[in-house]
């Protein structure tokens, strides 16, 4: 007869993707995840894990049995908000995902001046994989980006942003109060990688007004950007928020997608039960 103790490792496994990571998560040795697992399917006579050497991955009976345990313990951690948490939430947990530091880092700081002792855990992650995180629920809510539609989801607007062309100091558009993105043919550009939500709300707009950039280097994070731009390697794309202080680089607006970056607290709509998600959104102006 199946244990809590396995359904929590076998659960642990599958949303950390390995045993090690799961074992971390519980607090717990990783043999003691491997047992549980290993009982769990020994006890059933199934597999639902695949171990490989370049990791693990879930079987068919695996991936269902992961979307009810996800059910069982997104039941069981509202059941522990609403006995252990008070209306002032003197306790609780909430995982935050987002696809950039700075305005979820704003909220956090509201959040934790409003409620110290509730715990918050942020995950960060490219818009793809917050994405994917929150309709996975491994986050219970997000700040996205341009966030696509799903009527399984909640929205709250929070703030729209320009896009920003990012230069090395000394660039010829670096005294220009904005410019264009048919000014950037003759420019060596860097790309942001496939996921991120920069790159895609550039490519929306460039293939609107028919226009082509060849990247002379894509990298796969906004730091990355930031650096390889000081380094006179090209010139990038960031939004107005994520400037930083680099005496390197200046970011001038792009006239062209003013106003592009929507940024939108997202959640699956069961979560508005939960205290600390519905804490969250009165602070984020829902």
């Amino acid at each position: 007869m199946m244990s809590y103790s396995q359904l929590k490792a076998f659960d642990a496994v599958a949303r950390a993707g390995s045993f090690s990571r799961a074992a971390q998560m519980l607090g717990v040795t990783q043999p003691a995840v491997s047992l549980q697992v290993a009982a769990l399917e020994r006890a059933y006579r199934t597999d639902l894990v695949q171990r490989s050497g370049q990791g693990l991955s879930l079987t068919t009976d695996g991936t269902a049995l992961f979307a009810l345990t996800r059910q069982m313990f997104i039941l069981e951690a509202e059941i522990g908000d609403f006995l252990e948490s008070a209306e002032t939430l003197q306790r609780g947990h909430l995982r935050f995902g987002a696809d950039g530091p700075h305005l979820a880092l704003d909220l956090v700081a509201q959040y934790r001046k409003l409620y110290p002792r509730v715990t918050l855990e942020l995950v960060l992650g490219n818009a793809t994989q917050t994405w994917s995180a929150l309709l996975q629920s491994v986050v219970d809510v997000a700040i996205l980006a341009n966030p696509p539609e799903d009527p399984r989801v909640g929205y709250i607007p929070v703030v729209k942003q320009d896009m920003m062309v990012l230069v090395p100091r000394g660039h010829a558009f670096a005294k220009r109060p904005d410019v264009a993105l048919r000014d950037l043919a003759a420019e060596r550009v860097i790309f942001r990688e496939h996921g991120s939500n920069t790159q895609r709300t550039l490519e929306a707009r460039l293939k609107k007004m028919r226009l082509a950039l060849q990247p002379v280097l894509v990298v796969g994070s906004r730091e990355a950007m930031i650096e390889a731009v000081s380094r006179k390697i090209g010139i990038g794309f960031i939004f107005d928020q994520e400037q930083n202080e680099d005496p390197r680089s200046a970011a001038v607006p792009l006239r062209d997608l003013r106003g592009s970056n929507r940024n939108t607290l997202v959640y699956l709509k069961p979560r508005r039960r939960r205290r600390t998600v519905q804490a969250l959104i009165d602070i984020a102006g829902g």
